[in-house]
């Protein structure tokens, strides 16, 4: 979306096909006067007259690129190229850190061997991170004519916000002094609610100034196996459950820490989401996961409630001065590498060069303004205890 919304216009003309009619993202890009056109060739929908249509579209529109999202695009952009006189380049982008999704049927397992197959005809396949590269070129993938393009979020949105804070958690009842912790994930089994929830359960015993919050779609009192893990003890009394809070922004601005305990790295923006808020990460290192937090987070074995105890207790035990360091370095790597003008520039770099023009990327997508400014206020009272670990472990080499 970012790559179509927010690209300059002066430099890029784009047209999207989108092979599944009326999907949601098509009606969000109409909205934002990108041309759509809807060709029918996916499981809710299949046209005969499809392949003919595209070519069409190709033909009227010229592209000196195809991208293509998705085996399916990917399959069909390099026929459709063919057909194009002109030659335009083919660019794949493989979006997720998997090739397959979990329990893929047989059609997805089909089309996977075929973009395999097909993948030394793409002139440039990008990934979203190395771990995504990696696990491609295992499934079959051409090994060159690649690049790792990192995903960005919005810099301007999530950023250090002390008024934010203080104003969410007094609308809450929290003490401005309390150690606040929370995740923002759908309760569903990827997510691996019952693993946190037993390591803070562990953790609130010894303290008394943690508050958790809990976001997700599902994350709310009528959830019944939520509420069995929560139990009726102390670390219920200590868990705000806010379901499906939007504003994930001012959520981050109001803890202390952000933790993911998923079993897969589908989410693993909020990781940079919360780096960019200026709020240290313990989470899971799986897939792309642990690249996004790079030496500027806590990681975690997975479903292992004793690995987020020591991780969390790692972040309690440090200074306010060491917390603001970790903050500090955290939001800087998160700056210098996930965030959306980055991204752009290396697609419009990426553009021009198969397209044989000279673009100068940095000059046509502007970084914000702000810069690296960084939480303020101080941090909460420093906890006494093991675990205070070494800073340099999290600072640059």
């Amino acid at each position: 979306m970012p790559l179509l919304t927010r690209m300059p216009k002066e430099c890029v003309s784009a047209q999207v096909a989108c092979l599944a009619p009326d999907a949601v993202a098509g009606a969000v890009l109409r909205q934002n006067r990108i041309p759509v056109h809807d060709v029918a060739m996916s499981r809710l929908g299949f046209s005969l007259r499809a392949f003919h249509e595209l070519t069409s579209i190709a033909n009227t529109f010229r592209p000196d690129v195809i991208q293509a999202w998705g085996h399916t695009a990917q399959i069909v952009s390099i026929a459709v190229g063919r057909r194009c006189t002109w030659k335009p380049a083919i660019v794949w982008t493989a979006a997720d850190t998997a090739p397959l999704r979990r329990n893929p049927g047989r059609i997805e397992r089909w089309k996977l061997k075929c973009v395999a197959w097909l993948s030394a005809r793409a002139d440039r396949i990008t990934y979203t991170s190395d771990a995504g590269a990696s696990q491609h070129r295992r499934a079959g993938f051409a090994q060159g004519g690649s690049l790792t393009t990192p995903a960005g979020v919005d810099a301007l949105r999530f950023k250090p916000d002390p008024a934010v804070r203080s104003r969410l958690r007094a609308q809450w009842g929290i003490d401005p002094q309390a150690f606040v912790i929370a995740m923002a994930l759908p309760f569903q089994p990827h997510a691996d609610h019952a693993t946190l929830l037993k390591a803070l359960e562990e953790l609130v015993k010894v303290h008394p100034q943690i508050v958790i919050l809990l976001a997700g779609h599902g994350v709310q009192k009528g959830n019944a196996s939520l509420m069995a893990l929560l139990g009726g003890g102390m670390l219920a009394t200590r868990t705000h459950l806010l379901g499906e809070w939007s504003d994930i922004a001012s959520l981050f601005n109001a803890c202390d820490v952000v933790c993911s305990s998923a079993l897969d790295d589908s989410l693993r923006m909020q990781m940079a989401m919360a780096m960019l808020c200026g709020v240290p990460c313990v989470a899971t290192s799986l897939g792309a996961q642990g690249e996004v937090l790079g030496r500027f987070g806590v990681t975690a074995e997975p479903g292992s409630p004793g690995a987020f105890v020591k991780g969390i207790a790692r972040v309690l035990a440090l200074t306010p001065q060491q917390r603001l360091q970790m903050a500090q370095l955290a939001r800087k790597h998160a700056w210098q590498n996930h965030i959306h003008e980055r991204s752009l520039r290396q697609y419009l770099q990426l553009y021009g060069e198969l397209a044989g023009r000279q673009l100068d990327a940095a000059q046509a997508i502007p970084c914000p303004g702000a810069g690296l400014e960084l939480l303020t206020y101080p941090s909460p009272v420093s906890v006494t205890g093991s675990g205070a670990g070494d800073l340099r472990e999290h600072s640059p080499a």
